[in-house]
C-alpha cells in the first residue's frame, strides 16, 4: 500500500502542474526552443542532425487543447535540426467522424504506418500491436537509462503488453466531480461529498435557475464511468458490463427525473457542458483534468471523486487516473535511421513534457511542479493522495462498440425508461465478449 500511495502522490504531483507549468519550461523561452540538448538530441545516438524526414500522426489537431504546443515543439525542433522536416500528419478526434482514429487504422491495414504515432493503449492497443510493425521500445530505454529514468514507472506499465513496450505513455489524465462550492455556499447546501447532499441540492438549484449537474446525455461516457466505479469499486470496475452495474445507471435516472440535468441534456454537446459549467450555470459536473486549465483561476471550482453510491463499495478511496495514450515507433523508421528515436526522445524530455502539462493532464514525464497551486489543483491533490488505488477509465478496457452501446446513446434510453440498464449491459457485454 506504500509503494501504491508514493505513485499516487508523483502521479498527482504531475496533475497539479496543469496550467502552472509555463514557468518550468513554457513557452519558447524553453532549451528545446533556444537549441538545447533536449532540441538537439545530444543525448541521442548519432544521426540528430542529419537531414530526413520523419512522418508524425498524433491527435494534437483542430481544437484539441494541445495543438499550439504541438505546434510550437515541431517548429523548434527543425529550427535547431535543419537537415530535419517533421512530417504532421495529425488529425482532430472531435465530431461524428473520428479522423484520427481512421488515420491511423488505414494507415497500419495498409502497412505503411508513420515513423512516430501518438495512439491510444489499453483495448486500442491491439490494432498497432498486433500488426507487428512496430519496435518494443524496451530495447531503447535499456540502452539508455538516463532517458529510460525520466519516465514513470507506472506509466511505462500502461504502455505494455505482454512484456513488451508498445508505447511510451505521454499526458496522463484524473476525472472525477468537479462542482462550484460557491453556488452551494449561496444557497447554504453542504459540499456534494456524499450522494444524499447531491440529490438534495437538485430542487434548490432548480428553483434558483441552475443545473445541478451538466451532462451530455448523447455522449455521457464520463458520468457512466464515474458512477459505475463509485458503485461497484476497482475490483468490480474490471467485470466488464457486469449486472451488479446497473444499480449505477439507475442513479443516473434518478438524477434525470429529479430535474437534475439542463433542460437541453439529450441534445448538448462536451463543449456546452464546459462552458455552462464555467459560466457558472451549473453547479456540478463529471469531467477530467483537461477542464482544469480553463477553470482553475475560479477559486470556488473543486474536484472530488464521485461519492459513494446508495449501496456501493466505491468513492474516495479509488480514483479514475492513468494514461490513455502513448508514442509507438514503427520498425521501418527504426531500421532506417536514428532519426524518429531521437525526436522520441526529444518529445518525451522533461522540458517538452511540462510545456505540454501547462496546456492539462498529468506528465507520464517526471518534471518540475511549481508553487503556487490553486484550490483547484489543490483539490485534485487531495483526490488523488486520499484513493487508495486508481483505475484507468472503462472505455480504454473494453471495446469501442460496446461502449457505446451504452452510453450513445445508451443513457439517453435508460433515463427515459425505453430499456432497461440489466438489458443494455447484456447487449454490450455480448459485443465485447465476441471481440475477446
Amino acid at each position: 500500500m506504500k509503494n501504491a500511495k508514493r505513485a499516487l502522490a508523483l502521479l498527482s504531483a504531475g496533475a497539479l502542474a496543469v496550467g502552472m507549468l509555463a514557468g518550468c519550461g513554457g513557452g519558447t523561452s524553453s532549451s528545446a526552443a533556444a537549441g538545447g540538448d533536449s532540441a538537439t538530441g545530444e543525448s541521442s545516438a548519432a544521426g540528430s542532425s542529419e537531414g530526413g524526414e520523419i512522418r508524425v500522426v498524433t491527435f494534437f489537431a483542430g481544437s484539441d487543447q494541445w495543438a499550439p504546443v504541438w505546434k510550437e515543439v515541431v517548429a523548434d525542433y527543425m529550427a535547431a535540426n535543419p537537415g530535419v522536416t517533421i512530417i504532421d500528419e495529425s488529425q482532430p478526434t472531435a465530431g461524428a467522424n473520428d479522423l484520427f482514429r481512421t488515420k491511423v487504422q488505414a494507415d497500419v491495414a495498409a502497412g505503411t504506418p508513420a515513423d512516430l504515432v501518438l495512439f491510444y493503449n489499453g483495448a486500442d492497443m491491439t490494432t498497432l500491436s498486433d500488426s507487428g510493425l512496430f519496435v518494443d521500445l524496451n530495447t531503447y530505454l535499456e540502452a539508455d537509462p538516463e532517458w529510460a529514468s525520466h519516465i514513470k514507472p507506472d506509466a511505462l506499465a500502461a504502455g505494455q503488453q505482454d512484456g513488451v513496450q508498445y508505447c511510451i505513455p505521454y499526458i496522463g489524465f484524473y476525472e472525477g466531480l468537479f462542482y462550484n462550492k460557491g453556488l452551494f455556499d449561496k444557497f447554504g447546501l453542504p459540499e456534494p461529498t456524499t450522494w444524499e447532499n447531491i440529490i438534495n441540492s437538485v430542487e434548490t438549484f432548480k428553483e434558483n435557475g441552475i443545473a445541478a449537474f451538466a451532462a451530455p446525455l448523447p455522449k455521457a461516457s464520463y458520468i457512466t464511468e464515474a458512477f459505475i466505479l463509485s458503485q461497484v469499486g476497482a475490483e468490480g470496475q474490471q467485470n466488464y458490463f457486469d449486472e451488479s452495474w446497473a444499480p449505477a445507471l439507475y442513479r443516473i435516472k434518478d438524477l434525470y427525473d429529479a430535474g437534475a440535468f439542463p433542460a437541453d441534456a439529450m441534445t448538448m454537446s462536451e463543449d456546452d457542458v464546459r462552458v455552462l459549467f464555467q459560466d457558472e450555470k451549473a453547479a456540478m459536473m463529471i469531467n477530467g483534468s483537461w477542464c482544469v486549465s480553463a477553470l482553475k483561476d475560479n477559486e470556488n471550482m473543486r474536484i472530488i471523486s464521485m461519492p459513494t453510491l446508495p449501496d456501493g463499495v466505491g468513492g474516495s478511496n479509488v480514483a479514475l487516473s492513468g494514461y490513455g495514450s502513448g508514442w509507438y515507433m514503427s520498425k521501418e523508421a527504426a531500421e532506417r535511421d536514428d532519426l524518429t528515436l531521437n525526436f522520441l526522445k526529444y518529445l518525451t524530455s522533461p522540458e517538452v513534457m511540462t510545456r505540454f502539462i501547462a496546456m492539462g493532464g498529468s506528465p507520464a514525464i517526471d518534471c518540475e511542479t511549481p508553487e503556487g497551486v490553486t484550490p483547484l489543483e489543490k483539490s485534485a491533490l487531495e483526490m488523488l493522495e486520499t484513493a487508495e488505488s486508481t483505475r484507468p477509465a472503462i472505455d480504454s478496457q473494453v471495446t469501442r462498440e460496446a461502449w457505446a452501446v451504452l452510453t450513445e446513446p445508451g443513457i439517453q434510453y435508460i433515463v427515459e425508461g425505453e430499456r432497461t440498464p440489466e438489458d443494455l449491459l447484456a447487449e454490450a457485454k455480448s459485443i465485447n465478449d465476441s471481440a475477446i
